[in-house]
């Protein structure tokens, strides 16, 4: 990028006619419906962003300054495309520059101090100087197309307007001011076209405690480091020395937060209660019962909205819910692949995470990389590094999120069939790389709608340590019946080689205690349930063990006959 300068008019002339309207209070605008979840299940996510808006406020953004915070409601209805422009350099990150020369993550600053009129800022980036590093020499943000003017609201104090190059009105592109004055009319005309400038677009206005930090900045000493910074506001420094980036007034920070506040209360918290994180309210049940909620939006001005819906809890069914297989995670067809199989009428909810260093094993794969495929073979989601996915927060708010930056997690809702839809999550290493991993499967379905009826894990099967351990977890309090299966020969059916010549499967509880154990799946006491069950293995070396087990964790591990090794898959299926 160049580092060329806009040039800036020394004054900001010129904007509309009429002052900011009343302010109109928020509505529901999508009612939440009454629901059922089961006791204890995972938390049910509302979008309170759909259930709620504000016809004055179509958006909000925290500009994080050295100073504090800056808080900005945005008139998107009245100026979607001046508003649109905006969000575009904050969605596409135009305001922040990985520095070349140090390669450290460089932000826009402010770069023009009015007394009494403006601050400015939106046009240049904090980046130093390549010959000098230890010198601040600024780059100019990368815009977009210039827009068209949209006058028409008074440029008062507190209220963000976009600049303007020259005397050309619809030039407007990244440089946005905040007026600290009242600057619509004389002496500095804004709202008006005067001397060839003008009037000035204003999309927004600062909020909450945010002019608080503005007039700091404003009283930030100014000088005169040359056209466009013959204004610049210089924290800590002494002229005539250099200027370091940390003397500037920095915007380390600009992120999209919500145009309302929430609260909400339950008339019965023993039986479900709930909590708000972000824009989401998570619903979560206890007990069998009902409760009555109350969720209300409050604007920036204080306005507020209520709605409510009813939640009837309900004993939860007998039911998978989790899956977490372990093993030597290779390459190629030695990948970790966990497979499953979703029976309902509504969307299932899923996490699914590729775990490696959290493991704390002696050889754990150490960047595990996580994909999800539909039946089909096609790719519908993936993710390395879990803290970069953008519902970051809403893995959080499951409250089982990875505890390593280097895992992946995928959070999604896939869609279900009345006859079944599979699905197959693949963990492999970065770049190659192998390792000891996890794929696990979560079922986050807070209630009735789908159902997962078959969880499995195929990849290498080595010697202890380094058997393929499935765990899997049922929940609910009924006992379930349960087939779980060892696979080996019969993979060759799929054009797997290598695969496991004798798999020999083991069940165990909670505690690890065995609960029975399996080699050739003909022995097995429950010969004739297995084979009725219509999941039989196809291969008498194949294992298998068909129990009713209570509620709760359980492990199934799967080892080779003889301390042999191959390919092979772990299976368990929640049968009626």
């Amino acid at each position: 990028m160049n580092r060329t300068f806009l040039s800036i008019p020394a004054a900001l002339l010129a904007l509309a006619l009429t002052a900011t309207a009343q302010n109109t209070p928020p509505i529901v605008s999508n009612p939440i419906a009454d629901f059922t979840e089961y006791a204890g299940a995972s938390a049910r996510p509302i979008d309170l962003a759909t259930t709620f808006s504000d016809p004055d406020t179509s958006a909000a953004v925290r500009l994080t300054t050295v100073l504090g915070n800056v808080d900005l409601a945005l008139y998107g209805q009245q100026k979607p495309i001046t508003v649109a422009n905006f969000l575009n350099y904050v969605n596409q990150g135009r305001y922040f520059l990985v520095d070349p020369t140090n390669g450290q993550l460089a932000s826009s600053f402010i770069h023009r101090s009015v007394s009494n009129f403006v601050i400015q800022g939106g046009g240049f980036i904090g980046t130093v100087n390549p010959a000098n590093p230890a010198n601040a020499l600024p780059t100019s943000v990368l815009t977009f197309p210039a827009i068209q003017n949209e006058p028409g609201i008074s440029n008062r104090r507190g209220t963000i307007s976009m600049a303007q190059a020259g005397s050309d009105a619809n030039s407007a592109t990244s440089q946005w001011f905040i007026n600290l004055a009242d600057n619509g009319g004389p002496p500095n005309n804004l709202d008006i076209r005067n001397n060839n400038a003008g009037p000035y677009t204003v999309f927004g206005r600062v909020v909450n405690n945010g002019m608080t930090v503005v007039d700091a900045i404003a009283a930030v000493p100014r000088f005169n480091a040359g056209a466009p910074f013959d204004a610049l506001p210089l924290r800590n420094y002494t002229n005539p020395n250099p200027i370091t980036v940390s003397n500037l007034v920095s915007i380390p920070g600009i992120t999209l937060i919500s145009p309302l506040n929430f609260s909400v209360m339950s008339s019965n918290p023993t039986v479900a209660d709930a909590t708000i994180s972000g824009t989401k309210l998570l619903v979560a049940g206890h007990q069998v019962g009902s409760a009555n909620f109350t969720v209300t939006a409050t604007d920036f001005d204080g306005a507020t909205v209520s709605d409510n819906f009813t939640v009837n809890v309900i004993a939860a069914p007998g039911r998978l819910v989790q899956l977490s297989t372990r093993m030597q995670v290779g390459t190629g067809q030695n990948v970790l692949i966990g497979g499953f199989i979703i029976r309902g009428t509504a969307p299932k909810r899923l996490l699914i995470r590729g775990i490696g260093p959290s493991t704390g094993l002696p050889g754990a794969l150490a960047n595990p990389v996580l994909e999800l495929f539909n039946s089909s073979g096609t790719m519908i989601a993936s993710n390395d590094n879990w803290g970069d996915a953008p519902n970051r927060q809403d893995i959080v708010d499951t409250g089982v999120p990875p505890t390593s930056p280097n895992e992946s997690a995928i959070l999604t809702n896939v869609p279900t069939d009345p006859t079944f839809l599979a699905y197959t999550a693949i963990v492999r290493g970065a770049n190659n790389t192998t390792g000891i991993g996890l794929v696990e499967v979560y079922d986050l379905d807070s209630g009735p709608g789908s159902t997962l009826l078959n969880i499995a894990t195929r990849g290498r099967v080595e010697v202890d340590p380094n058997a393929l351990i499935g765990g899997f977890f049922l929940g609910g309090t009924e006992s379930k019946r349960v087939l779980i299966r060892a696979i080996g020969p019969s993979l060759t059916g799929a054009g797997i080689t290598g695969v496991l010549a004798d798999p020999i499967l083991e069940l165990r509880d909670a505690n690890g205690a065995l609960v029975e154990s399996n080699d050739d799946w003909g022995t097995s006491p429950n010969q004739a349930e297995i084979q009725a069950s219509g999941a039989a293995p196809t291969n008498p070396k194949e294992s298998a063990i068909l129990r009713i087990l209570p509620a709760g964790a359980a492990t199934a591990i799967m080892r080779g006959v003889g301390n042999t090794t191959g390919v092979g898959s772990v299976e368990i299926y929640q049968l009626p």
